[in-house]
């Protein structure tokens, strides 16, 4: 238990400390962007996929149309709609293809990353750097990354997605204050078959 304890501290601590560090100007623009958006599309792939998914899944209880790229109902995307795109490295393929092609049609792309200076930034908008440890080397060492803070308990993008899952779930409460909802307005969108 001791091992599980200090891993979940220093898994909480890092995403507190990630998500203080994140532009407030490009989480303002975020918010208007998902609020301008006829259609929200999320893409992301292996953790950051099911991250997305979950975030996916609170802006539809939120009344927002909303689809997770790769799903068979999924529509074309056009310039009225706004793209999350989650990369932690910012070099994923399938992300950055999905980001070039959004951003082709016209579309608002915004990029959550741990890497403000990648493929997946280069195509988008706005950009929401969360500083974390990825599955790929990290360019951006700070000096917690150099005293070897980061270890083997949270292998590869662990911090990355555990502290995007808590920014993205941060976001829908403050989409629920901006939209006046309650929990009880979330459970009228809430899935009945099960």
């Amino acid at each position: 238990m001791e091992i599980l304890r200090n891993t979940v501290q220093k898994i909480a601590k890092h995403a507190i400390e990630a998500i203080d560090k994140v532009d407030e100007a490009e989480l303002e623009r975020m918010i208007s962007k998902i609020m301008e958006a006829r259609s929200v599309f999320i893409v992301g792939t292996g953790r950051s996929e099911l991250i997305g998914k979950a975030f996916a899944m609170r802006l539809m209880h939120l009344g927002f149309t909303v689809h997770v790229v790769g799903d068979v109902t999924t529509p074309a995307i056009r310039d009225e709609d706004c793209l999350i795109a989650i990369s932690g490295s910012g070099e994923t393929k399938t992300v950055t293809l999905a980001a070039e092609t959004s951003r082709s049609v016209g579309a608002t792309v915004v990029a959550v990353t741990a890497t403000p200076e990648s493929t997946l930034t280069g195509y988008s908008d706005v950009v929401i750097c969360i500083p974390s440890k990825t599955k790929e080397p990290w360019k951006y060492y700070t000096s917690g990354v150099l005293r070897g803070e980061y270890d083997d308990l949270t292998p590869m993008g662990t911090l990355f997605e555990d502290s995007t899952h808590l920014f993205l779930d941060g976001l829908i409460a403050e989409f629920m204050s901006i939209l006046g909802k309650r929990e009880k307005d979330l459970k009228e969108r809430h899935a009945i078959i099960e």
